[in-house]
């Protein structure tokens, strides 16, 4: 996989591109994506293919600790396990830039259009999925600790920012009392945990009336039978290259576990913050989950309509989308690149 340096340090981010759209001019629009936990952007490629010929550019980035981008180092895992809350701010905002800066260069080196004078092509967005969200909204938090040139180019290219079934955990808002998940069962062997979570997240869930907005109506353990979990259609050898456990229960699991207040500050600054919307003044932020997908996805999303209104509303929009699960990116990648057209 190719790499982007994004520091003086020397430090990678690692990515897939689908390249520029063979019938483009030069006003197609780029979507840049950031993976979950435990699946690498591999798991993009399925849309990343369709990309081209809907004249789109699809980049999927692999995040620190994730092959081909840089690890994070013993110290960054401290602050992670016990950091003090300032340090725990200052790890999430230097996700935030890497990842901010990683799009700058990209975008610098590519040539990647601006939004055009009409908004209708050109630009960039830039979708989190699942744990990805949150250094996704890092990122659009700290773009105004770049270089003033680098914020210019930011404000001139992004149209839009799609929150792709964040977690509860990816936007620092409460869990819900019931959750459960493989990754946090003491009672599984520790070394299963992962296993376990790989394949169960890939499940469909057949949960009650959504509309009540009633976390008692999710069914938070037993996957339901109607359609077997996404994990059983991806062959053994894309396996190898989409699936990467470590995190699930080192870097990520520290960092879901003990940064929820720096995670909720940088995803409100990012979505509602004055001065944020002033850099971005055509940003759209962009909210969707499916209605039979994994029980962290629709309490986040009932958080966000939440917030939203406490804010006094439009600042998101929002779409609840029947039948689909936590990767409706691979085993409906048609509809998925429609949703994120529809985003943009």
């Amino acid at each position: 996989m190719p790499s982007i340096v994004v520091d003086d340090k020397g430090t990678e981010l690692s990515y897939i591109d689908s390249g520029v759209p063979a019938s483009a001019s030069n006003d197609y629009t780029t979507i840049f994506a950031v993976h979950g936990t435990v699946f690498t952007s591999p798991i993009f490629e399925k849309v990343s293919k369709l990309a081209g010929p809907a004249g789109l550019r699809f980049v999927g980035i692999n995040r620190r600790d994730y092959p081909g981008s840089t690890p994070l180092t013993a110290e960054d895992l401290g602050v992670l396990a016990s950091g003090t809350d300032e340090q725990k701010a200052a790890f999430l905002k230097a996700r935030g830039v890497e990842l901010a800066t990683f799009v700058d260069r990209f975008v610098e080196q590519n040539g990647v259009p601006a939004i055009s004078a009409d908004g209708k092509s050109g630009g960039f967005a830039l979708l989190g999925w699942s744990l990805g969200n949150a250094i996704a909204l890092a990122a659009v938090a700290n773009v105004d600790a770049l270089s003033a040139a680098s914020q210019a180019r930011w404000g001139s290219h992004l149209r839009s920012l799609i929150l792709h079934e964040p977690p509860t955990v990816a936007i620092g808002s409460a869990l819900p009392p019931k959750i459960w998940s493989p990754q946090i069962d003491q009672s599984i062997p520790a070394e299963l945990r992962d296993k376990f979570f790989t394949q169960w997240i890939t499940s469909y869930f057949k949960h009650g009336d959504l509309s009540s907005r009633d976390l008692d109506t999710l069914s938070y353990v037993v996957p339901a039978t109607f359609r077997a979990p996404s994990i059983y259609g991806i062959p053994d050898a894309d396996l190898a290259r989409i699936v990467y456990e470590p995190p699930g229960s080192g870097s990520d699991m520290l960092f879901m576990v003990f940064s929820a207040a720096q995670i909720s500050t940088a995803y409100k600054k990012a979505v509602f913050d004055k001065g944020v919307r002033t850099l971005f003044p055509k940003l759209k932020v962009f909210a969707f989950t499916g209605d039979v997908t994994c029980p962290f996805s629709i309490p986040a999303f009932w958080a966000l309509q939440d917030d939203d209104k406490a804010h006094g509303g439009g600042f998101i929009e929002f779409k609840l989308i029947e039948g689909i699960n936590h990767f409706v990116h691979w085993d409906e990648p048609e509809l998925a690149l429609k949703i994120y057209q529809e985003a943009l």
